[in-house]
């Protein structure tokens, strides 16, 4: 199988307990921001672990759920049962991403 090339926009850790945005793609604003680290922290107070949202190469959103591989608290059904919850309940959120993130695809070339 092969995998596909993911780019990751953010990411929130409960091991670290901080996150990230990759500013590298291009400013967001900052209500956006929030509402994505919104998400990946509530999947990550949930379920432990790590969250993290991106794109693949031909630009739709992604968010997963994983974990370290000694960790016994990580719940992978409630992670994955959260990612849909996220990805049901934000669904516009998720569209605008794919929107943003083609525009500036597009501009980049």
């Amino acid at each position: 199988m092969v995998q596909e090339e993911k780019v990751i926009l953010a990411y929130a850790s409960q091991y670290k307990e901080k996150y990230y945005f990759n500013d590298t793609l291009g400013k967001l604003p900052e209500a956006v921001r929030n509402e994505v680290l919104m998400c990946l922290v509530f999947i990550t107070e949930e379920a432990g672990g790590v969250a993290e949202l991106g794109f693949y190469s031909d630009g739709e959103v992604y968010i997963d759920s994983y974990c370290e591989e000694d960790d016994l608290g990580y719940d992978a059904i409630s992670a994955g049962l959260l990612v849909r919850e996220v990805e049901r309940e934000h669904a516009e959120l998720m569209e605008k991403l794919e929107l943003w993130y083609q525009v500036i695809q597009e501009a980049g070339r």
